[in-house]
């Protein structure tokens, strides 16, 4: 009894808190200038996989929940809530558009920013001026709060699943595309290199800092291509979808390289045409060694 006990107690003892906001957008107002899509899919599979990694708080904001307002406020509840050594998962299911870059921080001229429920397609001078869109800007300045507050035994895992290259359209029957590489700013913008690079969202290994990875659908010339599953007879996102799929095989985790590179493999092994495979999975992440592990008991 006093051996199962400690078992117990120490199995305890590692667990740490998880936690997470999961945006999931298929629906948008008709209008808003954005095609529908089927983020909302993305979100209850996202949703059941945490679960069943126990983690305990899940915010998921879908289709008119997930206005920009609501996106801060989940984020901020998040933020009070994490304690050290907890871990943090941001799923982003919607569509994406650059933007123009209003602090020069960045390379080429244009944040990126994810289309939440209540953001317009076009810049409409002193109606719409991009207010409601969440730019890499403000993800990083969330991102940059929590990894101080999880400290290093925690850590952040950043799942994209939007772009800003395509149609926004459906060119063909049945294949839905997210993001549109038309870029938000007025008709005589024109991006120029950034004047403080040194401000741009870049993920370091710092020391007591939360290490942090970001996986995106596609690289940045790329089109982020939905999939149809025939077993659930559903669109997902690809890299939604991918993920699931191999966070289900393997609870011992990789390193930020590792979950890319998987991922990558079994987006290619989805049946598809030739066309929508011209897709690849894109990371960023702090600490390349670090073994990013989605269970929050291990």
């Amino acid at each position: 009894m006093l051996f199962l006990f400690a078992v117990l107690s120490g199995s305890h003892a590692d667990a740490r808190t998880g936690r997470a906001l999961v945006v999931a957008i298929g629906k948008y107002p008709m209008d808003s200038g954005w095609e529908n899509i089927h983020g909302d899919n993305d979100g209850i599979l996202i949703s059941d996989l945490l679960k069943r990694n126990y983690y305990q708080q899940i915010i998921l904001l879908k289709n008119e929940r997930a206005t920009k307002k609501n996106i801060n406020l989940s984020l901020q509840r998040l933020y009070e809530d994490v304690k050290a050594g907890d871990y943090l998962f941001l799923h982003f299911s919607c569509h994406g558009q650059q933007m123009m870059d209003l602090n020069g921080d960045e390379e080429d001229g244009v944040d990126e920013a994810l289309i939440p429920y209540d953001a317009l397609f076009w810049y409409l001078p002193g109606v719409y001026e991009g207010e409601k869109h969440f730019s890499d800007d403000e993800l990083g300045e969330w991102i940059d709060r929590f990894r101080c507050k999880l400290g290093k035994s925690g850590q952040i895992f950043v799942l994209l699943d939007a772009c800003h290259s395509g149609t926004a359209n459906r060119y063909m029957s049945g294949v839905y595309i997210r993001g549109v590489n038309k870029i938000f700013a007025p008709d005589d913008y024109t991006p120029r290199r950034g004047r403080h690079l040194e401000c741009s969202m870049k993920l370091k290994s710092l020391a007591n800092l939360a290490p942090t990875m970001v996986l995106s659908a596609c690289r940045p010339e790329e089109t982020n291509y939905e999939y149809y599953s025939r077993k659930s007879k559903c669109h997902y996102g690809k890299l939604t979808y991918s993920f699931v799929q191999v966070a289900e095989r393997q609870l011992a985790g990789f390193t930020s390289e590792g979950w890319c590179k998987v991922v990558n493999e079994t987006m290619r092994q989805l049946p598809s045409s030739p066309l929508l495979k011209l897709q690849h999975p894109y990371m960023e992440c702090s600490d390349k060694e670090k073994l990013f592990i989605l269970s929050v008991i291990h």
